[in-house]
């Protein structure tokens, strides 16, 4: 007598995933733009003040640009004045960049 071969099966299981009490992180670019902005606090003429301009200056981000480049601390020409560059200011020129955009 022969026997026939016999098929054997595998049992799957269909599983649900685990809850986890682990929540992802949203990006930063996920939040609204109002959440985001919502704890800035911008000065109206900081920059102007920093860089001792005129209220009537029009800043351009071609002017503004270089000025990121400068290391803290070092000194720099400014519509014919010397200027300090420190970390708020250099803050407030990426600000202003970013809000030229």
């Amino acid at each position: 007598m022969i026997k026939a071969p016999v098929e054997k099966k595998k049992e799957v299981f269909e599983k649900k995933p685990k809850a986890t009490k682990v929540k992802p992180k949203p990006k930063q670019g996920e939040k609204d733009e109002e959440e985001l902005y919502d704890n800035l606090k911008i000065k109206e003429g900081g920059l102007r003040a920093s860089l001792k301009v005129d209220k009537d200056y029009k800043f351009t981000k071609s002017k503004l640009t270089p000025l990121v480049k400068k290391e803290v601390g070092s000194t720099f020409k400014f519509e014919g004045r010397n200027i300090k560059m420190t970390e708020k200011i250099k803050k407030q020129i990426r600000l202003a960049i970013n809000m030229l955009k």
